[in-house]
């Protein structure tokens, strides 16, 4: 099963279908998603984790590997990681969310 297609992943369209037993084996396998990659998307993620989501694991993994509009598609870990000013900028982006932005 080829992950990369949408159709073959969406766990609803595989039950309706009758492959309910692939959607069961997805969600058992799963996926590999990490909060950080380095120092930096690492800064980051503490940073997140304390200030939107009282230190949840998931939740901080989520929000940094969602594409976000405000970073122009790319993921807070990929923008944290890019430089420091892309650091700064995650930063500041989830101090606006604290403070009630909508972004």
């Amino acid at each position: 099963m080829s992950t990369n297609n949408h159709s073959e992943t969406n766990l609803v369209e595989l039950v309706k279908s009758g492959r309910e037993d692939e959607a069961s084996a997805l969600l058992l396998k799963g996926m590999h998603l990490v909060g950080a990659t380095g120092e930096r998307s690492t800064t980051a993620a503490l940073y997140a984790s304390e200030q939107l989501y009282a230190g949840d694991f998931v939740s901080t993994i989520y929000f940094m590997n969602y594409r976000h509009p405000w970073l122009l598609g790319q993921t807070p870990l990929q923008k944290a990681e890019e430089s420091d000013k892309g650091l700064e900028f995650v930063i500041d982006m989830v101090s606006a969310i604290a403070a009630g932005v909508y972004v």
